[in-house]
């Protein structure tokens, strides 16, 4: 493996192991999704070997505007954070200054006496509030099997039972934002996280949910640092990430790629979310952990590449290379993230362990994760490589009554995958 990585370079495709001719075909794929109007533009980076093979931008950044999309374009990741909330964890576990297996609470007070939903016995409509089987560890929170969900939302899970617009009610009058940013601090967030009602036991179940929003808090408390002064200093200076932040300073708002919705009429159009700050709106305050960040292509680039090399980058020792094989276990037993099978959860990424249960092309060991303006990453260490796809859409501007046919968010990641590896010549 090459010493040094810079993901602006790119290779002929031949020299490690990939296809020109056939990596044309993600060419064509993607530019017929924008000429489809399924994307307003997308970019995607392939890298292999600590070379990168491919690096194309298709369609545009703002549509109004007539500008495209280009190497140092700038996108709102969301969950793509997640991953490095979790190895800033681990970072702290190395300094020995937490273990995974502490109780929240004995660094985040706040989430003392937990409680649990439960129905009432002999009840479909009737529940209570029960203390926790066991106290909420930092290694429930890393798996997300902590009971801390996301609110639950008709609009994207469809009608809610009973039980879920109980809980639903509780998290209305937190008004947590989704965890996509907000208009106060992290500390100030926790009281109200931590009187809500969990949805399960911690350890009984993997839900996706606010677990990483709560190591980011986390991660302050233990380090005495903003979790943006965290980032900065642990991670995104040694690693030449200098574009990759919660906010953005004036003079990088243009490079800002544009959020488009699909409208009832099958155009693209621009969207403002009201509940949640813009990365360069001054009054932003929440550093959500669990899906604040905004970058470039390149910059995360640089961030895999150092997953991959069992964390080191161009001489900068982020991780140990312990810590990384730790993350990349399975830490969630006979549970299967999203009901997938295949697919297992370590700390911070989704783990792929079965392909004939999966039916991806990934290796067994690959992991992954995205975000939810439309941004994907997978690692795949069998082959050396990884690739990352960045596009800002948003996935939940479902109409009130929206056609049969109608489905707003392209499909084009498991596509992806294939396209990637149909590409590999060995």
């Amino acid at each position: 493996m090459a010493s040094t990585f810079d993901p602006e370079l790119v290779a002929s495709a031949e020299s490690i192991g990939l296809c020109s001719k056939r990596i044309k075909r993600l060419d064509d794929f993607y530019q017929s999704y924008i000429d489809d109007g399924k994307l307003a533009g997308a970019s995607v980076l392939i890298a292999r070997r600590s070379n990168v093979a491919h690096l194309a931008a298709y369609g545009m950044a703002d549509i109004e505007k007539g500008r495209p999309i280009a190497e140092d374009t700038i996108f709102r990741i969301a969950s793509m954070t997640k991953p490095v909330t979790s190895l800033a964890v681990l970072q702290l576990a190395e300094e020995g200054r937490l273990l995974l297996n502490d109780p929240i609470q004995a660094y985040l007070p706040e989430f003392r006496d937990g409680k649990v939903l439960e129905e009432v016995p002999d009840s479909s409509d009737a529940f209570r509030l029960v203390d926790v089987k066991r106290p909420m560890t930092i290694r429930h929170l890393l798996t997300h099997t902590s009971g801390l969900i996301y609110e639950p939302d008709p609009a994207i899970d469809g009608p809610l039972s009973a039980f879920y617009q109980t809980l639903k009610a509780f998290y209305d009058v937190a008004n947590l934002n989704c965890g996509l940013g907000g208009w106060e601090t992290l500390e100030r967030a926790m009281q109200r996280f931590g009187k809500l009602p969990l949805a399960f036991h911690p350890g009984d179940r993997w839900e996706y949910g606010y677990s990483i929003d709560v190591l980011g808090r986390l991660t302050e408390v233990v380090s005495g640092m903003t979790l943006d002064q965290y980032f900065k200093t642990r991670f995104f200076e040694p690693l030449q990430m200098n574009d990759t932040d919660f906010r953005l300073p004036p003079e990088k708002v243009d490079r800002l790629a544009t959020l488009y919705i699909k409208v009832e009429d099958g155009n693209l159009q621009p969207y403002q979310d009201t509940y949640v700050p813009e990365p360069y709106d001054p009054s932003l305050l929440f550093l959500a952990g669990g899906g604040g960040l905004t970058s470039t292509i390149t910059d995360y680039a640089r961030f895999l590449q150092m997953t991959l090399n069992g964390g080191e980058l161009n001489g900068e020792r982020i991780l140990s290379p312990r810590s990384i094989e730790l993350a990349l276990a399975n830490h969630i037993g006979d549970l299967n993230p999203w009901d997938m099978p295949g697919f297992k959860f370590g700390l911070g990424f989704q783990i792929h362990t079965d392909p004939g249960l999966s039916g991806s092309p990934k290796s067994v060991g690959s992991y992954d994760w995205g975000g939810w303006w439309h941004t994907i990453f997978w690692v795949d260490p069998a082959k050396e490589m990884f690739a990352i796809k960045m596009s800002q859409y948003c996935p939940d501007a479902w109409p009130e009554d929206p056609p049969d046919d109608f489905w707003p968010y392209p499909v084009d990641h498991p596509k992806l995958r294939h396209l990637t590896y149909q590409a590999l010549l060995d």
